[in-house]
Parts: structure tokens; C-alpha cells; sequence
């Protein structure tokens, strides 16, 4: 088999107007916000590819979940619409929510929104249950613990050399001595 071009593979539609979109939560972070530093999930959802929809594929990234009293609702609203807890359901942390709604089908009403640099973007504004369960394709999630579990892993002086030391043999090892350069060791 060779290797051609497929014009109906070029990539995902954008969403470029508001509507009604079958989606599911494909990752997540988490953060605080700027101004209150209140704990905060950001939430990415892609366009179901096996409903047949404009946008298939696409990404609605940045809808954010702000832990306040005030904005519970956003949380319960996403949760109501996944048809897949019990009242009074008990997620433990934000963080915990949010894993547990990666991969859940909901249809997420979209309106459209300029970005601080006045480009169009799709904004959640709010859910509602899915029509089309089960899925059938299997989706496509970057758990925030996995991401978490390998960064855990990654040792504590990678990528800071500073206090490292000489390595043996590594001639890009921080001495901490300076280096001399002159005029005519660069090349213009």
C-alpha cells in the first residue's frame, strides 16, 4: 500500500457558528484563577465523530469551572447532563470531578465569542443529555492523573543542570565557570 493524499482527511472542521454539539470531555487541567487564585478545572471537549454533525473531530478547548459557591451550578449542570451519578454523588476534589467526566457523551450548547485578541471561538454556555448513547467511537482522553503520574516520574534535577554538577565526559555540563567566546568563534 502507498502513501496518498485522501482530500476528505485534511484535518477537523472548525466550529465556526453556535448550535447544539454531541461532545465528550477530553482532558482537563487544573488551575486557579488569576485575580481570587480559586481552584478552578479547564475542561476541553472534542466533537463526536460518530453523530452525524457539523464540526466532527473539532476541539471546544478552555470552558472553565470555577470552585466557588456561585458557580457550583456550571459543575452540577455538566454532571446532571452526563445521566451517570446519583444525587448527592461525592467527587471528593474538583480535580476528581472533572476526571470522572472525561469520555462522558453530553450535547454542549455552543454560542460564539471573540477571544481577547478578537478571534471568533466556541464558548459552552450551557448541557444537556446526550441523544445519542452509547457512543460508538471510543474516545479520545488525556487524564489529567496520567499526566500528573508522568510528571511525577520525571527526576527532580531534569532539566534544572544549575546545582547539577560536572557530569563525566559531558561537555554541556554547568561547571559553573564562565565561558569566553571571541568575535571569531561565531559565524557572523
Amino acid at each position: 500500500m502507498g502513501f496518498g493524499y485522501d482530500e476528505k482527511n485534511a484535518g477537523n472542521e472548525l466550529i465556526t457558528k453556535p448550535g447544539e454539539y454531541e461532545v465528550y470531555a477530553t482532558a482537563y487541567a487544573d488551575k486557579l484563577t488569576k485575580t481570587t487564585r480559586n481552584e478552578m478545572e479547564v475542561v476541553n471537549y472534542r466533537v463526536r465523530t460518530d453523530v452525524d454533525q457539523p464540526a466532527q473531530g473539532a476541539l471546544i478547548q478552555y470552558d472553565n469551572f470555577v470552585n466557588t459557591p456561585k458557580a457550583a451550578w456550571r459543575f452540577n449542570a455538566l454532571t446532571k447532563a452526563t445521566q451517570m451519578f446519583e444525587n448527592g454523588h461525592d467527587f471528593g476534589t474538583p480535580s476528581n470531578w472533572a476526571e470522572e467526566m472525561l469520555g462522558k457523551p453530553v450535547i454542549a450548547v455552543v454560542a460564539m465569542e471573540r477571544d481577547n485578541k478578537g478571534i471568533p471561538r466556541p464558548a459552552v454556555r450551557s448541557f444537556k443529555p446526550s441523544k445519542n448513547k452509547p457512543m460508538t467511537e471510543t474516545p479520545i482522553v488525556k487524564s489529567g492523573k496520567e499526566l500528573q503520574d508522568a510528571a511525577n516520574g520525571i527526576p527532580d534535577n531534569m532539566g534544572n543542570t544549575r546545582n547539577a554538577g560536572p557530569a563525566t565526559g559531558n561537555p554541556f555540563a554547568n561547571t559553573g565557570d564562565s565561558i569566553d567566546i571571541s568575535d571569531d568563534d561565531v559565524p557572523f
